[in-house]
């Protein structure tokens, strides 16, 4: 009986979730608000990288330029969608700093501490961390601005928490991304990825839940 690689099945089922989240997308983007479309446009970004990342790993090629430019697209695309969920106003400084620290630590690391062709694990603990004070200042923002009875039924309640669970869960592996993925060998390696993979298909399911919560008519906070 061959035996089954739970490395392997995650990282297939890790790849398959976009596709839930995205075809709902698609079915609910019609009209949809600037705030779900750049949801939507994270989602195909995801969707195209899966597909490459499985065309070089299948070719025994690099995914150090692939992960580093997907981390990029995803910082950008989630601070555009926190600055139209949350910061509002004065609010808006927060972001701007944000932007601000990322921009500035993504020169520096990049020109002196792990180029472009190396795995920058530095800037996807920056984006994590500077992704987890957003995602907790929408929740307390929300908390404050929903009504407590409905709070779960509001599309960027959803999508926020699978942005918080992805990256808190992920934090200690993005600090220890160096070395699990240019140290060890590559079972073990994929082994320990794996702990990536659930998390990333929890978050699609929660990004899932949240578009198919979206209607047109209603303020979604």
């Amino acid at each position: 009986m061959a035996r089954v690689d739970i490395s392997e099945v995650l990282r297939w089922a890790s790849s398959i979730s976009v596709l839930v989240p995205l075809f709902i997308y698609l079915a609910r983007s019609k009209g949809a608000s600037r705030r779900v479309h750049i949801i939507g446009a994270l989602l195909f970004v995801s969707a195209a990288c899966d597909l490459i990342g499985f065309i070089l790993y299948r070719e025994h090629q690099s995914t150090v330029i692939l992960f580093n430019a997907y981390y990029a697209i995803l910082f950008l695309l989630l601070t555009w969608f926190y600055y139209e969920i949350l910061f509002i106003k004065d609010r808006r400084v927060m972001l701007w700093i944000g932007l601000a620290i990322y921009l500035q630590s993504y020169v520096l690391i990049t020109f002196f501490v792990q180029s472009f062709f190396e795995y920058q694990t530095l800037m996807w603990v920056i984006t994590a961390i500077i992704m987890i004070i957003y995602g907790i200042a929408y929740f307390i923002y929300s908390l404050s601005s929903l009504p407590t009875s409905s709070v779960f039924s509001y599309t960027f309640v959803w999508i926020n928490s699978g942005v918080l669970i992805y990256f808190c869960m992920n934090l200690f592996l993005f600090i220890l991304g160096n070395h699990v993925l240019t140290k060890l060998d590559s079972e073990m390696s994929l082994l320990i990825w794996s702990f990536h993979n659930v998390n990333n298909i929890i978050k699609n399911i929660l990004f899932a839940v949240g578009i198919y919560f979206y209607r047109k008519k209603v303020i979604a906070f």
